[in-house]
């Protein structure tokens, strides 16, 4: 899709329409532009890369700019202790710590390992809080804990179905095998979500430096385009680069 193609298309999908679904921004730099004006409302979203990708620091981002705009977040946290989260993300021109005090980011850790109190404990700290943005990081290591691809189904649909109902938008992390051909870890969680987005990182030569890369694989309800966007990490988080949406 050329650039002009996707303004074209976005403006006709942005056109009052009760077939349209409204939009949460994303927060990320550049990002709305690539999807017509927002992640849809309610949408389950897979964000999937391989490490160091920036995909903790995206979700994050994704809470902390509904935080300041008055609009509270989750941030489930499956490894990562709260505090050392907290610690990471105050390298940036954020203060997450200021948003936690204030009850508008919430940063839960289970202390179980079965899936179906995970996804209770998950759904009861949305309605807690009266939550509209959830980060789950990662849906791959929660999936770790069952025995057979079946049970990872039920689970990822049965959430999937469940944050839905409360109208919230949710990330769910997963990892990728460098140089894979699957989105995911067990390779169907691409096809439950509503969207996939793809962080990776690619070099024009051997000797080049890497650059980290962003594509929208898919996105329900939304025109978006196909192109793969450089992108930086700076004190203000990511953001794409203009000259490349």
């Amino acid at each position: 899709m050329t650039k002009n193609n996707s303004k074209i298309v976005c403006k006709k999908m942005m056109e009052p329409s009760r077939y349209v679904r409204e939009r949460v921004f994303s927060g990320i730099g550049g990002l709305d532009k690539v999807i017509c004006g927002g992640f849809p409302v309610g949408s389950f979203i897979l964000l999937s890369g391989t490490c160091g990708t920036g995909k903790s620091i995206f979700g994050m981002q994704f809470l902390m700019k509904g935080a300041e705009k008055g609009i509270p977040g989750v941030y489930f946290s499956m490894e990562e202790e709260p505090k050392r989260l907290l610690y990471d993300m105050c390298a940036f021109d954020w203060d997450p710590e200021a948003q936690v005090k204030k009850g508008m980011i919430t940063i839960a850790k289970p202390e179980v390992y079965e899936s179906d109190e995970i996804r209770r404990l998950m759904v009861d700290a949305v309605e807690r809080t009266g939550a509209k943005r959830l980060v789950i990081d990662s849906l791959s290591l929660i999936s770790s804990y069952l025995e057979n691809p079946f049970e990872v189904r039920q689970m990822v649909l049965g959430l999937s179905r469940e944050v839905k109902k409360l109208n919230c938008t949710t990330l769910a992390v997963s990892d990728m095998i460098e140089g894979g051909y699957s989105y995911s870890t067990n390779g169907f969680e691409e096809f439950v979500a509503d969207g996939v987005v793809v962080l990776s990182v690619h070099r024009a030569s051997i000797n080049a430096p890497y650059t980290r890369a962003l594509l929208v694989r898919k996105m329900r309800a939304t025109a978006h385009s196909m192109k793969t966007i450089p992108f930086k990490i700076d004190k203000k988080g990511i953001k794409l680069y203009e000259g490349e949406i």
